[in-house]
């Protein structure tokens, strides 16, 4: 057997060299052992990175190890209660205040959601294809923010002969008629307010108004006017000078609507041709036809012939010639038929003249009779009658 150390003092050098190295491996050994018992986490909190080294064995005792303080509304992930892993991540989200505001109600929440999607779901609330949400659904939450949804309505424009359907979450009838792309002219109507707030099922009808400017002929009828003539027989008519019709041109604006013409505005008339007048002359000389019965010798006349009675009111008992007012009186124009005259009068029999009466001009006669009734009866006719001479 070999001996290792002399006995001289080189031996004791040696030693102490083993000595020291062997201490180094054990220390490098115990050192690595101990190193190797932790474990490396990163804790992001509202995202501050803080790295750690840890012996726990949970979140809970890592962040407590850490003094990181929360509440039971943050959120933590992974959960409190899971196993710490080498090389770990820790996401703490701080809960914060927030409102959301949809179909006129406000949900205040304390909620760890990383954004404003997240948030709306934790409230339990649906969005629709079309709705509108005041901020961005990815934009992350902060304390106090206040989220506006508006719901879209379903809604109708009639323009130009078609119908479109909008789901919008216009405020007013204009910001529809911008969203759909409507154009509207001065003299275009519609039939709601711009600002008229829009409601579900609402169907906004664009009536297209246009205007054009047109010239028109138009015909213009001559008046007739008729003349006495007293060298001609009663009756009898003359056309002495024709009757032409005048022409005018008119400017005339014309409104469409639609298409469809609803106004007329004349803006201008100028006289082409003034119409002539036609000029009849008319007859009012009486000629009395004449004859001869067993009762004398009589001339015809026609006249209008009315009837009275000492019943009308303000009709007295007694005539113009002082005779008593009964049946067989008549009253004349005296120009015409003088007092006294014997009359025929047909569908009343003879009578004579013996009244007057303001109404009674001309080629008139009022027959009496001793009632108002019968007066009534005879009423108002034409007929001619016999004066005997």
């Amino acid at each position: 057997m070999k001996k290792f150390f002399k006995k001289d003092g080189s031996n004791q050098v040696d030693i102490k060299k083993v000595l020291i190295i062997l201490a180094i491996m054990v220390l490098s050994i115990t050192g690595v052992g101990y190193t190797m018992s932790f474990n490396q986490v990163m804790i992001i909190d509202d995202g501050v990175e803080t790295e750690v080294m840890t012996r726990k064995d949970t979140v809970r005792e890592v962040l407590a190890e850490n003094e990181i303080d929360y509440i039971s509304q943050d959120g933590i992930y992974p959960g409190l209660e899971s196993s710490i892993e080498d090389q770990m991540t820790v996401q703490i989200h701080r809960a914060v205040n927030v409102s959301i505001k949809a179909d006129d109600t406000a949900i205040d929440l304390l909620t760890p959601a990383e954004n404003v999607e997240k948030a709306i779901k934790e409230a339990g609330l649906k969005l629709g294809d079309n709705d509108h949400v005041s901020a961005p659904l990815d934009e992350a939450l902060e304390e106090g923010m206040t989220i506006k949804i508006t719901r879209a309505l379903d809604c109708t424009v009639d323009v130009d002969g078609q119908t479109y359907e909008l789901a919008t979450t216009a405020k007013n009838v204009g910001e529809v008629l911008v969203e759909a792309n409507v154009s509207l002219k001065e003299e275009d109507k519609v039939n709601y307010d711009f600002t008229e707030k829009v409601q579900n099922g609402m169907k906004i009808i664009v009536t297209r108004v246009t205007k054009e400017v047109i010239e028109e002929e138009e015909s213009v009828s001559y008046k007739t006017i008729r003349r006495s003539n007293s060298s001609m027989e009663v009756g009898k008519t003359k056309v002495v000078q024709s009757g032409k019709k005048g022409l005018n041109l008119n400017t005339v604006e014309v409104t469409y609507e639609d298409g469809v013409e609803v106004n007329r505005k004349t803006l201008e008339t100028k006289v082409v041709k003034k119409p002539i007048d036609e000029i009849v002359n008319v007859g009012t000389r009486i000629i009395a036809s004449r004859g001869s019965t067993e009762s004398g010798s009589y001339r015809t006349l026609t006249v209008t012939a009315t009837a009275y009675s000492s019943q009308d009111p303000g009709v007295g008992t007694r005539t113009a010639t002082g005779r008593t007012l009964q049946k067989g009186i008549i009253a004349v124009d005296t120009r015409v038929i003088p007092f006294g005259t014997k009359i025929y009068v047909p569908g009343y029999g003879y009578g004579i003249a013996a009244d007057r009466g303001g109404a009674i001009k001309g080629n008139k006669i009022d027959v009496a009779f001793n009632t108002r009734r019968e007066a009534l009866q005879f009423g108002r006719r034409t007929v001619t009658i016999r004066i005997y001479d």
